[in-house]
């Protein structure tokens, strides 16, 4: 492979922020087939893209590249038939074990170790973990729903978010879910097929106890559910939006330095928990049917047959049609109350 396509890769593999090791030699002794400034790449799957050596030296490249990615420390690497009898300090001397007398040394530099945290939601919790994590050497990606155009024909806005998710992630990643009780189920079901290091809700554990009744009532793996830290973060006593995200943070990095064993290791649910409809024919349904919740012909407004609370059907992302008619709810806890016993709402409020 050529620089300019070793370049391109490179490109590609920090548009996605995955992690990889830049190996690049800096020093050979003949005959070694690396000359000085050969480079490669090793990506996080062990595969080496590029040239730094012959076959022996380049299954001892990768293993030592993997363990850059695990340390997270660049390192110099001495491949050598004569090992040194006084090794200089920060130099890693591997033996050369074919019939090449030539020696190679490398300088191996991880690049995008820093661990990943896909944060869910857009509440203040959810908005300042994203802009304090990178303090911490943490790279933050935020989903939100609402942040969605849920107004034109683009599908279940819940299928997006887990596709979003599942696009991001690219090892075992760390995860936080704070929409403020719209739709922390659904978040939460996004992580299941993942590997995760950490997930945590932002929620008090009464709300705690009604979401986990959903994702058990969705089919999530019970291992999954007990792997949830709920409420997330440390009890520090934390008040307000800033504090919360530096109780969750605290936590994650107690988890990241002592290299906690306790890990998820990624298994879908049973079946996915129930999602809003977005596509055209419930927007048309949900027109036709306006009159009969207290529509407005503008924004659409409806009435939520549980709460009461007044929800834009053209954006709301919990919605289900009965009967012909499309009904609007402000959060998940209501869709799912009036999809129990729908008759006893609509009562209500004849």
């Amino acid at each position: 492979m050529g620089m300019d396509n070793l370049w391109e890769t490179a490109r590609a593999l920090d548009e996605r922020t995955e992690p990889y090791v830049w190996v690049t030699v800096v020093r050979r002794v003949r005959p070694s087939s690396a000359t000085v400034g050969d480079k490669a790449i090793v990506t996080s799957g062990g595969e080496m893209i590029g040239f730094v050596g012959g076959h022996c030296t380049r299954d001892l490249v990768i293993d030592q590249a993997k363990e850059c990615l695990r340390s997270g420390e660049a390192k110099l690497l001495l491949v050598t038939p004569h090992p040194p009898a006084h090794v200089e300090e920060g130099v890693t001397v591997a033996p050369m074990t074919c019939a090449s007398e030539g020696t190679v040394e490398l300088f191996l530099e991880p690049r995008h170790i820093e661990p990943l945290l896909i944060i869910v939601g857009n509440s203040p919790v959810a908005t300042a973990l994203e802009a304090i994590s990178p303090r911490f050497s943490i790279v933050p990606r935020r989903i939100a729903v609402e942040e969605m155009d849920l107004s034109v024909e683009t599908g279940d806005p819940f299928e997006r978010l887990r596709h979003q998710v599942s696009v991001l992630a690219r090892s075992a990643v760390y995860g936080v879910v704070a929409t403020m009780g719209l739709y922390d189920a659904e978040g939460l079901l996004a992580f299941a097929p993942l590997s995760l290091r950490y997930l945590g809700l932002v929620a008090s554990p009464k709300r705690w106890n009604a979401v986990r009744a959903e994702l058990e009532k969705a089919g999530a793996p019970e291992a999954f559910v007990d792997f949830i830290t709920a409420p997330a973060g440390f009890d520090i006593g934390a008040v307000g939006s800033q504090e919360i995200a530096l109780s969750i943070l605290a936590e994650i990095v107690e988890r990241r330095r002592r290299k906690a064993d306790v890990m998820w290791k990624g298994q879908p649910a049973e079946r996915t928990a129930p999602s809003a409809e977005t596509t055209k024919a419930s927007a048309k349904a949900g027109a036709k049917s306006g009159a009969k919740a207290g529509q407005t012909e503008e924004r659409r407004q409806v009435i939520d047959p549980v709460c009461g609370m007044t929800v834009d059907l053209a954006t709301t992302m919990h919605r289900l049609e009965w009967n012909g008619t499309t009904y609007g709810f402000c959060c998940a806890g209501c869709k799912n109350a009036f999809e129990r016993d729908p008759e006893m709402y609509l009562m209500s409020q004849r």
